[in-house]
């Protein structure tokens, strides 16, 4: 039996960048943050949390076990962390 094999050079695929931004949130039984992803680091938890939730509310979403995460489109996320640059 012979078996023909070809080799696939391969390719290099373009790799775009996610067009959302996912940041969690983990909070203590009493409200405060435990943690909190990608916060700036003139910020505190509590601010970069306020900032989000002051300014795109309707990409939080709330998870059981003191868990939620914001699923932010990645342009209104640059626009919002360019604002915090300036």
């Amino acid at each position: 039996m012979t078996a023909l094999a070809k080799i696939v050079e391969p390719t290099t695929a373009f790799v775009e960048e996610p067009s959302e931004v996912l940041i969690h949130v983990r909070f203590w039984p009493s409200a405060e943050i435990f943690t909190i992803d990608g916060r700036p680091e003139a910020m505190t938890d509590r601010e970069w949390f306020n900032l989000l939730y002051m300014g795109v509310p309707q990409h939080y979403q709330t998870l059981a076990n003191g868990r939620g995460f914001f699923r932010i489109p990645r342009p209104t996320f640059d626009q919002l962390t360019a604002d915090i640059a300036a």
